[in-house]
């Protein structure tokens, strides 16, 4: 997974690995990505003058207290605030969703020997490790060979589940 950070510093990095790939889908994830991460940073700044200011309005509200005046309109100040707070962390969780969504999906960057291709029809053998073994008999696939040994009965299995 890419840091959102790099992402940020890097983009046109990101976009032309995503171009190698031939992925339009994840290249339009991208340039929402980029544009939900400046809206959420924008919110954030804007959440945190909010939280500052209720702090203050607490302290104005305290020193009205002791000195025994009116604090209904800071009482009420207070309640818009933290209205307008809720609001916005309700808004930045779901652009903080939808930020990680992106960032679980978009691969990370190829390294530069990767040979470009349309898909994986065009994929290159560029090394094989070993030499293939050759069997003296038929390879079966997993669930066939534990039926046979009778360490599995896939009938029953099903009428049970």
């Amino acid at each position: 997974m890419l840091d959102i950070k790099f992402i940020r510093e890097h983009p046109d990095v990101v976009r032309k690995d995503l171009r190698k790939r031939s992925d339009k889908e994840k290249l339009a994830w991208l340039e929402d990505l980029l544009k939900k991460d400046e809206e959420y940073r924008k919110l954030l700044g804007e959440n945190q003058k909010l939280r500052a200011s209720r702090n203050v309005i607490a302290e104005e509200i305290n020193a009205l207290k002791k000195q025994g005046k009116d604090i209904s309109k800071k009482i009420k100040e207070v309640k818009e605030l933290l209205q307008k707070i809720k609001e916005s962390d309700e808004k930045l969780a779901q652009l903080k969703e939808k930020i990680d969504f992106y960032l679980m999906r978009i691969p990370n960057i190829l390294h530069e020997s990767v040979p470009q291709g349309k898909d994986a029809t065009e994929n290159e053998v560029v090394r094989e490790v070993g030499k293939k073994p050759k069997f003296s008999f038929e390879l079966k696939p997993h669930g066939e060979v534990l039926a046979e040994k009778g360490l599995a009965n896939f009938e029953k299995a099903g009428e049970v589940s």
